[in-house]
């Protein structure tokens, strides 16, 4: 099966990763400190080889309308507050921060090159429009951000790199920040998609030495995903699958990401 080009991106193997990754990793460390400053020496390597790859591009700018697309029919108005989790370099914060004329977004992200980039973005947009808007460097999944305070949060291709561990940990934190009865939209690769089983044969060509060398893809499985969410306290609203129209544009066109989506509340 041809693998599409959203995909196809994740999977490149910038020899940038593996040097920043080898230059920065001193193997096992008893510090969490050191362990979060070896994964986010990965990202920042990852995004500064990257740049501001896509920018422009019809493809790019497509993906981000269909994530808002996604957001308006879960709720979304111009007066939420929406944390955007892997906010990357902005793709989905152009098209939201138009649209919350009077609300606030939150965009955070790991990697400071591709925050950078974000606000390069997001400039002209923030001294023209009303939009509150912050955005915010973190390491780990202590979110600087107050409790019952975000209306929807979203994680567009964040848990499709992150061990499922890892997942639940965010998970359980998304839940102090969220107000009851918001929601919670996350994309994935399941096994049930025919791109997910090309990603997971893709990613077990890597041996385990050099698996982590790089930002790795990860796949999942519908079960697996509805126990994580059911242990970390959310109840799961809605799938909606990554081979199936998922959001209906603004001139009524139905459109997919490629990933599935989640839908949570708790």
């Amino acid at each position: 099966m041809k693998i599409p080009p959203t995909i196809r991106r994740w999977l490149r193997r910038p020899a940038a990763y593996a040097r920043a990754f080898a230059a920065r990793f001193r193997g096992p460390s008893d510090s969490a400190a050191s362990n979060r400053a070896s994964y986010e020496a990965l990202y920042e390597a990852h995004a500064r080889s990257a740049g501001d790859d896509g920018v422009g591009s019809g493809e790019y700018d497509i993906v981000g309308e269909i994530e808002l697309d996604v957001l308006r029919a879960e709720g979304l108005e111009a007066t939420s507050t929406l944390l955007d989790f892997g906010c990357g370099n902005g793709r989905l914060a152009v098209h939201a921060v138009p649209y919350l004329a009077n609300g606030t977004y939150l965009g955070i992200d790991i990697a400071p090159t591709f925050l950078a980039h974000a606000a390069r973005r997001l400039e002209p947009l923030r001294a023209t429009g009303s939009c509150s808007v912050r955005l915010i460097h973190q390491t780990d999944e202590t979110f600087d951000v107050p409790d019952h305070s975000v209306d929807i949060a979203c994680a567009y291709s964040v848990f499709t790199h992150m061990e499922h561990e890892d997942m639940y940990r965010y998970l359980v934190q998304f839940k102090r920040i969220i107000r009851p009865g918001g929601r919670l939209v996350i994309s994935c690769l399941p096994m049930t998609l025919a791109t997910a089983r090309d990603v997971f044969l893709a990613e077990a060509a890597f041996d385990p030495a050099n698996r982590w060398t790089r930002v790795r893809n990860v796949t999942t499985s519908v079960d697996l995903v509805n126990e994580i969410a059911a242990l970390s306290g959310w109840t799961v609203l809605s799938w909606q699958s990554g081979d199936q129209p998922q959001a209906r544009s603004r001139t009524g066109e139905m459109r997919a990401l490629g990933q599935s989506v989640v839908v949570l509340t708790h």
